[in-house]
């Protein structure tokens, strides 16, 4: 897979990550900033023109940006280190605002359920995450097949609060 494509499937996930509990926080927003400024999970990519598209999309669509995530996800192949990214980025988008909501859990287990990475190498790399490797794990994963039923349960965000993001070369240093 094409680097630049992977970092956009990457700047989606983030982006659906900070959406899906119907709230997006300072902190998530920051997270955003600081992993454009501090890492190169996003080099190669205008992120303003990326967030534009998917502020866009997420208008005309809603819920739907959610499932086409979902649904480009089944269709890449990704490599083991391509998957721990994707997993990396939405944790840290989750744990930013330091509340872990249901949908957010949700999502993640979701995320996580369309990945083939082994959960050993998982726990070997975040360790044991409870809301990732609980109890009710695999019986969520049985209760949800389709993105549809993720997304059934979810509240998203209004518009204007995802447009708080700026992503400017002046950022980076």
């Amino acid at each position: 897979m094409e680097k630049t494509q992977f970092k956009r499937i990457l700047f989606k996930t983030a982006f659906c990550c900070m959406a899906c509990d119907g709230h997006i926080d300072d902190r998530e927003i920051k997270e955003m900033e600081g992993m454009d400024r501090n890492t190169i999970y996003f080099e190669d990519v205008d992120l303003s023109v990326e967030l534009e598209d998917l502020v866009n999309q997420f208008q005309k669509k809603g819920k739907k940006t959610v499932e086409e995530l979902f649904e480009q996800l089944k269709k890449t192949d990704l490599n083991t280190v391509q998957e721990l990214l994707l997993l990396e980025v939405a944790l840290r988008m989750i744990n930013a605002d330091e509340v872990i909501e249901e949908n957010e859990k949700k999502f993640l287990r979701f995320l996580r359920s369309k990945l083939k990475v082994h959960d050993e190498t998982l726990l070997d790399r975040f360790g044991k995450i409870s809301y990732l490797f609980d109890v009710d794990y695999k019986e969520s994963l049985t209760k949800v097949k389709t993105p549809e039923e993720l997304l059934e349960s979810m509240t998203l965000p209004k518009i204007d609060e995802m447009k708080l993001i700026e992503f400017s070369e002046q950022n980076k240093s």
